[in-house]
């Protein structure tokens, strides 16, 4: 299996250097007021499993990022159509500029001692701009994206206080294959808060 094929955001935008630093101090600043309740071993292991709620959102490969959105748009569902395209032969699509968004708002429980519980609201939003490239469909299934040009942003906030936010182009193979035998594009399930055009798709989760 292609390891380019399994680069996570998460990997992207170096989330476990300066990210999680950083959230990890917004978080500790939040839980300021409990300090003195635990001991300080507890609390930044409270700390950690908040930093790690928010890094398990970024951990989708990009691949599976933007089969799955791709397999949202019309346009490439007619791809698979095998009336319009033979299953047996090669289908491309030269790819224009195109956004995709996510956005995860995951609200973590830190109960001390087990009497008290604070709320940490996070916001995680991830962004996959398609620069270009030539996207290859056959037997209704993406089969790879030739000369692919990816740039991935991220940003973490603590409630209303963005605390963290990176953006990184990503160095694709000349080819990128989507597993030996391909990814399925089928038409999804409805998805709430889905908003999807030409130059961006958003989803929130």
């Amino acid at each position: 299996m292609d390891e380019n094929r399994n680069t996570t955001v998460r990997e992207a935008v170096d989330f476990d250097g300066g990210f999680a630093q950083k959230l990890a101090a917004a978080v500790r600043e939040k839980l300021g007021a409990v300090k003195g309740l635990v001991s300080e071993q507890v609390l930044e292991a409270a700390i950690g499993r908040v930093v790690e709620a928010a890094a398990a959102r970024l951990d989708t490969p990009l691949a599976e990022l933007l089969t799955g959105a791709w397999a949202r748009y019309p346009e490439i569902q007619a791809l698979a159509d095998a009336r319009r395209n033979p299953s047996d032969q090669e289908t491309i699509a030269e790819l224009s500029r195109h956004k995709f968004g996510w956005t995860h708002r995951p609200q973590i429980e830190v109960v001390i001692n087990e009497s008290t519980s604070i709320p940490i609201p996070l916001g995680v939003e991830i962004g996959v701009t398609v620069l270009g490239g030539v996207l290859v469909v056959k037997g209704g299934r993406f089969r790879e994206l030739r000369a692919g040009r990816v740039a991935v942003g991220a940003q973490v906030a603590v409630g209303d206080q963005q605390v963290a936010k990176r953006e990184a182009e990503v160095n694709l193979p000349a080819v990128l294959r989507f597993g030996d035998a391909g990814v399925a594009i089928r038409e999804p399930a409805p998805v709430p808060a889905v908003k999807i055009a030409p130059s961006e798709a958003a989803v929130g989760s």
